[in-house]
């Protein structure tokens, strides 16, 4: 069982955090060119936001849906480092944000970074 005091590290009640942003990607073992994509990236939400994880699209709109779809799955330090069992809808979970007035640069931008 891990120590309740890793808990403590969270910036707030989601584990992690998730940011749509341009990229440049390449295969290190090709000679093709660099491609310019949009990237969906997962951050833990502790000190440094250390990366997680990347998901590439295409565009910004394949990108931002992908994001829409997953964001509300974000474990939640509350619910034992479990995701929302049933899963809330997007808007259920864009009011979450409001009322918690936490930071999300699509569905709360208004919200103060922290």
């Amino acid at each position: 069982m891990r120590p309740k005091i890793f808990d403590m590290l969270f910036h707030d009640d989601r584990m992690f955090v998730l940011e749509v942003t341009p990229v440049t990607t390449r295969v290190l073992t090709s000679d093709e060119p660099e491609k310019r994509q949009w990237s969906v990236i997962t951050r833990r939400n502790v000190p440094g936001y250390p990366p997680f994880r990347s998901d590439s699209f295409s565009t910004r709109a394949e990108a931002t849906e992908y994001y829409k779809q997953i964001v509300v799955e974000t474990p939640r330090v509350s619910f034992g480092s479990k995701s929302p069992d049933p899963a809330p809808s997007l808007e259920d979970y864009q009011a979450w944000l409001k009322a918690e007035n936490l930071y999300d640069p699509l569905l709360n931008p208004d919200a103060p970074v922290k």
